[in-house]
């Protein structure tokens, strides 16, 4: 997530000519197979909703340590990333809807006593509803994470705590007013998740069991590692290969702190594709996948955390990647047709295309 966030700009060209001939086992394995024997991506799970299917079909490939021969498998483990963002944006929803926030509040409505969120003048404050869509003004990430003593640049959001987050935005002065430009902010998100922590008294892991994963069945998935999540974590690699520590997160939970497994991440997949009927919150859905504000990204606006392009097969594709010290990951689904894949990896070298190429494969012309 330090990185700026990759973009697969074929994604606005989804229908683009495709081999339909072979099945989608085969094509998944052309897609996975340059990588592992690249040496790319040691272990890879993706799965996948097929146009007409209410069950995902799940593929495993490769190690999920370089330590000995344990294979990727429905109970791996993977570090999701800025995926993260989307369960921050859904728990918004929810507290919302128990009156806990109000996403057209000012940011300032929340803050603690003594801590003042500025705005570029005083015309416009910053409101909840800019963190939630990347148009607060605030960086990608705070300078202090960088200057202090403390930063492990390995784990960088470890030791990154509320007192260094309410110094940062006591003296920041945005360069653009609110509601006006996107600016992907890691800072913005984690401060929406701090906020609600506050605001419905629980801790973000105890929040994302609270109104998430418990009630979806997602047992292997949490900021907090449970004794069965330790036992089938993998072990993240960098770009190169080499070993990256997991990332821990304290107050900037909210932009990036959830493990999970492939079956869980089909699950709120499903959940968010309006396959489930666990919740009665499928009106709300369409607030999470709205487009709301145009990016710098071709025919992409965004909604509350989750980015929404346009092909040219006339589609909608509402996705979001990820990626750590040491994995990578890629969510995505198309509403019309209601196909759908999550691809994760333990290590850091992007997925997106991975997951652009199924999706153009599963929309493909009969």
């Amino acid at each position: 997530m330090l990185k700026r966030i990759s973009i697969c700009l074929s994604i606005i060209i989804l229908y683009s000519s495709v081999v339909f001939s072979q099945d989608l086992e085969s094509t998944i394995n052309e897609l996975v197979k340059p990588l592992l024997d690249g040496k790319k991506n040691l272990g890879i799970a993706i799965g996948v909703y097929d146009i007409g299917s209410d069950s995902p079909r799940m593929f495993y490939f490769g190690k999920s340590t370089k330590d000995d021969e344990t294979k990727v498998t429905e109970s791996t483990v993977f570090e999701i990333g800025s995926i993260t963002k989307t369960f921050t944006t859904t728990m918004a929803i929810m507290l919302e809807r128990e009156g806990k926030i109000k996403l057209g509040d000012p940011v300032q409505n929340y803050m603690p006593a003594g801590v003042t969120i500025h705005n570029f003048s005083s015309t416009e404050p910053v409101k909840m509803i800019h963190l939630a869509t990347q148009t607060s003004g605030l960086p990608r990430l705070p300078t202090n994470l960088f200057t202090s003593d403390k930063t492990d640049k390995k784990n960088p959001y470890k030791n990154y705590n509320a007192e260094d987050l309410n110094s940062f935005i006591n003296n920041y002065i945005p360069e653009y007013e609110p509601g006006t430009k996107y600016l992907y902010s890691n800072l913005g998100m984690g401060l929406l998740g701090n906020i609600m922590s506050s605001a419905s008294g629980k801790s973000y892991d105890e929040m994302l069991h609270y109104y998430l994963v418990d009630s979806l069945g997602m047992f292997s998935t949490g900021q907090k590692l449970t004794a069965d999540m330790q036992k089938n974590m993998a072990k993240g690699y960098t770009e190169k290969g080499e070993p990256s520590p997991l990332w821990d997160f304290d107050v900037l939970a909210g932009c990036g702190s959830i493990r999970s497994s492939l079956p869980d991440m089909m699950k709120y997949l499903a959940f968010h594709m309006g396959k489930t009927d666990k919740f009665d919150f499928k009106d709300a859905l369409t607030q999470l996948h709205k487009r709301r504000f145009e990016t710098d990204i071709p025919n992409t606006a965004i909604g509350l955390a989750w980015h929404v392009s346009e092909t040219s097969g006339d589609r909608t594709v509402v996705w979001h990647n990820g990626g750590t010290g040491g994995f990578a990951s890629f969510m995505g689904f198309i509403p019309e047709t209601s196909t759908g894949v999550v691809v994760l990896s333990n290590q850091s070298n992007s997925v997106d295309n991975v997951g652009v190429e199924i999706l153009k494969y599963l929309n493909r012309l009969k």
